[in-house]
């Protein structure tokens, strides 16, 4: 078991040897596994995600972003009906390099939407949320990585739009996607 911990401590050291210069852009996309609570009472609900970000490194590793995310879960209902639920997630941020790792914090606006019994049910839900996360570039060929990485999700404040009272949403989720980096 050393030995395996010692050969994957190795690894990320040889391919951790990189630097993002100023001017240098990442294109970002990943597909995730989420487990999201409503609020701090209810049931956790999982689905996967889609994401994107565009960087822009404004000093040597460190960018800043901004983010994209859709979001789309189905809940089955009482008899034969279901109900799908959609996010579509906007959002500044920014991301700090060490080597390969990286760490990354933003702000996202949501607008959820999901309906009602009639067209005229249907709500729209404006909300913001502070997302933090890290996680780890694997070079795949040249500016091209595999990024593994994690996220955690809160809500901030009160909702807007349909939606009334505080935002106690929160979300962890685990994915892996692909970067590239355009000099």
């Amino acid at each position: 078991m050393k030995k395996i911990i010692v050969l994957v401590l190795c690894f990320l050291v040889t391919t951790s040897v990189f630097a993002f210069e100023p001017g240098e852009k990442l294109v970002w996309a990943e597909a995730g596994f989420t487990s999201h609570k409503h609020n701090s009472d209810s049931d956790a609900v999982n689905y996967l995600d889609l994401n994107a970000m565009v960087g822009y490194f404004l000093m040597k590793d460190i960018s800043l972003d901004v983010l994209f995310a859709y979001h789309s879960t189905t809940y089955p209902g009482d008899s034969k009906d279901s109900s799908t639920y959609s996010d579509l997630f906007l959002g500044l941020g920014g991301s700090f390099f060490i080597n390969s790792f990286y760490a990354n914090a933003g702000i996202l606006y949501n607008i959820y939407s999901y309906p009602g019994t009639m067209k005229s049910d249907n709500m729209n839900v404006n909300s913001m949320y502070l997302s933090l996360g890290g996680g780890y570039l694997f070079p795949l060929i040249e500016n091209v990585f595999v990024d593994i990485g994690a996220h955690y999700t809160f809500g901030l404040g009160d909702y807007a739009g349909d939606g009334e009272g505080k935002n106690e949403q929160s979300e962890i989720s685990v994915g892996a996607g692909l970067v590239v980096n355009l000099p």
